[in-house]
């Protein structure tokens, strides 16, 4: 069976694209759950575009996030080799307040991250 890619969006056409080029380059694909313990983001606020966090308790007391960044779960749970690197590259969404309109958003977000020693 074969893919018509004609019938994709722009938008998939080229996620589909850089994905392919990502994994040539030796990056691995980093997939992430939609919360994260609010704990990382409340000791990297500086880190954060905004200081506003979706938060909520779970059903066994945790205080959680949706999240509104990729990249500091990444350099939480990397798994680098002495003296190594790690390549990832995500396709996640992301929540963030949106300056427009004073609500938060749900953000399509794609990136690459190397974490450890880069040559």
């Amino acid at each position: 069976m074969e893919f018509d890619f004609s019938i994709l969006k722009p938008q998939e056409r080229a996620s589909l694209r850089l994905r392919a080029i990502y994994e040539r380059s030796g990056y691995r694909k980093y997939r992430m759950g939609r919360f994260e313990e609010y704990g990382l983001y409340q000791e990297n606020l500086h880190f954060l575009p905004s200081e506003q966090v979706i938060t909520f308790t779970d059903l066994d007391g945790r205080l959680l996030a949706l999240k509104p960044d990729v990249t500091l779960s990444i350099a939480k749970n990397a798994q680098t080799v002495d003296g190594g690197c790690a390549k990832y590259y995500y396709m996640e969404n992301v929540y963030r307040p949106s300056l427009e309109s004073h609500t938060f958003q749900e953000i399509s977000q794609m990136g690459l991250e190397c974490i450890g020693a880069v040559d």
